[in-house]
């Protein structure tokens, strides 16, 4: 029971801060990019294999028959959709705010669990609307 209210405890704080952190989320547009990151998408999915530089990407209006190899290796810094929506994180301006998280919260036991979920939520806060969030298992 007292671990329970630990977690409620540790989930609580987490929901406060993201509502503090990021108070107009529920206002920010996707801003999801195409195959080589110039044009806005809807949703986008990146399928990379372990030990691979490069994937298949798949986006919105595509057809899940089109799964297309990704144009550039995600470790360049340019010319693929996640890297574009990853210059929030990587990019030195105050004016960008992420957060990152996993399953595993600190100082608390480790939960066995089938599937780890990771994630970066990133934000633009200079008016552009902009926003990402992006989920690793």
């Amino acid at each position: 029971m007292l671990l329970a209210k630990n977690y409620f405890i540790i989930y609580a704080k987490w929901t406060l801060l993201l509502c503090t952190y990021f108070p107009s989320l529920s206002l920010a547009t996707s801003k999801c990019q195409d195959s080589d990151g110039r044009n806005a998408a809807d949703w986008a999915i990146l399928y990379k294999a372990p030990a691979q530089a490069q994937g298949k990407l798949l986006t919105a209006g595509a057809g899940a028959a089109n799964w297309a190899p990704n144009a550039a290796a995600v470790t360049e810094p340019n010319g693929h959709s996640f890297a574009k929506a990853l210059e929030h994180v990587i990019a030195a301006n105050v004016d960008n705010k992420f957060i990152s998280y996993n399953n595993h919260p600190p100082d608390v036991p480790k939960v066995k669990t089938k599937s780890n979920s990771k994630g970066v939520l990133m934000m633009d806060i200079t008016g552009t609307d902009a926003a990402a969030w992006i989920v690793h298992t």
